[in-house]
C-alpha cells in the first residue's frame, strides 16, 4: 500500500531526534479512492497499551447499549456510541481516539466513535521491537465539489504519559515524546514532528 521511508531519512531522523518514546506514521493521498493510505509504525508495548485501551473502552460502550433494553434513561448519543462500536476493531478505535485530521489549524479532537469509523483496517506487520499498523482513512465531502486531503493532523498518543513523566536528560518531559509524520509523494519525503506540547501539524501535500 505505502512505500517505506527511504534508509536516508531514517539515519537522519536516528541522528537528529533522540526522543524517550516515538512514532512513524507514513501517509500518501490516494485521490482514486480518496482515502489517506495509513503506515504506523510504533512498539509492541504501545501497541499493547493502546490495544488495552480500546478494548475498555469498546466494552464500556457495548455495555451501555445493552443496558438500553431495560433502562430508558440511558443517553440516546451512548447507545448510539454502542450500537456503532460493535463493528469497530480495536485498532481503528485507537486511531479515533488518538489521531484527528481537519481542515483548521486547532484541529480539535474528534468525537472518538465517529472518528474511528472513517478508518479501515487492513492489517499490522511486526518489525523487531516494531509493529507496523496499516490502514485508510476516508475523507467525505458535505457536497459535490472535488474531494481533498486534510489539511492538518492532531496526534496525542503521548500526552497523559508525558504529562507524568519526568525526562532525565534535563530537557522538557513533553518534548521527549514524539509523532513524526512522514507525507509521501514528494520528490524527498516531507515530515512534521508532533509533541505532547504541540499536537497539531500542517500536512504538506504534493501538488
Amino acid at each position: 500500500m505505502i512505500a517505506l521511508v527511504t534508509c536516508s531519512w531514517i539515519l537522519l531522523g536516528g541522528m537528529l531526534l533522540h526522543p524517550t518514546q516515538e512514532t512513524l506514521c507514513e501517509l500518501q493521498w490516494n485521490p482514486d479512492t480518496e482515502r489517506i493510505e495509513i503506515a504506523f509504525r510504533l512498539t509492541l508495548g504501545d501497541e499493547e497499551r493502546l490495544l488495552k485501551e480500546a478494548e475498555s473502552t469498546l466494552t464500556k460502550l457495548r455495555a451501555k447499549q445493552a443496558d438500553s433494553d431495560s433502562n430508558s434513561e440511558v443517553d440516546p448519543l451512548s447507545v448510539a456510541d454502542g450500537k456503532s462500536a460493535i463493528q469497530l476493531k480495536s485498532q481503528q478505535l485507537a486511531f479515533g481516539r488518538h489521531m484527528t485530521f481537519a481542515n483548521d489549524d486547532a484541529c480539535l479532537p474528534a468525537p472518538t466513535v465517529a472518528n474511528a469509523a472513517k478508518y479501515r483496517w487492513v492489517g499490522r506487520r511486526e518489525e523487531g521491537i516494531h509493529v507496523w499498523w496499516f490502514a485508510e482513512y476516508s475523507v467525505a465531502s458535505t457536497d459535490a465539489s472535488e474531494i481533498k486531503p486534510p489539511s492538518h493532523v492532531r496526534c496525542d498518543l503521548f500526552v497523559d504519559r508525558a504529562r507524568n513523566t519526568a525526562h532525565p536528560s534535563g530537557h522538557g518531559p513533553h518534548d521527549a515524546f514524539q509523532n513524526t509524520f512522514v507525507i509521501l509523494g514528494h520528490p524527498v519525503p516531507v515530515s512534521a514532528v508532533i509533541t505532547p506540547r504541540d499536537p497539531v501539524a500542517e500536512l504538506q501535500w504534493p501538488d
